[in-house]
């Protein structure tokens, strides 16, 4: 997914500026942040990697939405998608959706 800022530029999230991959045994879980705003229950709606797949620092991975909003989130650190829960399965606030491996 190519990013574009209204002047045609190419923009770069925090994340593709100064993520890095992880080294081999090191492993960053992707929490469900505690802060949002969450209307009713929050499911996890879609992924964009499959588990296995390399993922790169500010790649969007996947999605999760409640009655009135979805939530894209992207990855600060790149490496294999190891483990993620399935569509459809309800989350909570502050669990783990997703984990990424060194390789």
């Amino acid at each position: 997914m190519e990013k574009m800022g209204l002047d045609s530029s190419n923009l770069k999230t925090t994340a593709e500026r100064e993520g890095r991959f992880l080294e081999p045994g090191e492993s960053q879980k992707i929490v469900l942040p505690k802060e949002l705003d969450l209307h009713g229950d929050c499911r996890i709606e879609e992924w964009f990697f499959e588990k296995g797949q390399v993922v790169r620092p500010g790649d969007v991975v996947g999605a999760v939405a409640d009655k009135e909003l979805r939530f894209e989130f992207e990855s600060y650190m790149g490496g294999k998608l190891n483990y993620h829960k399935e569509v459809g399965q309800k989350v909570a606030r502050g669990s783990v959706i997703a984990e990424i491996i060194g390789f």
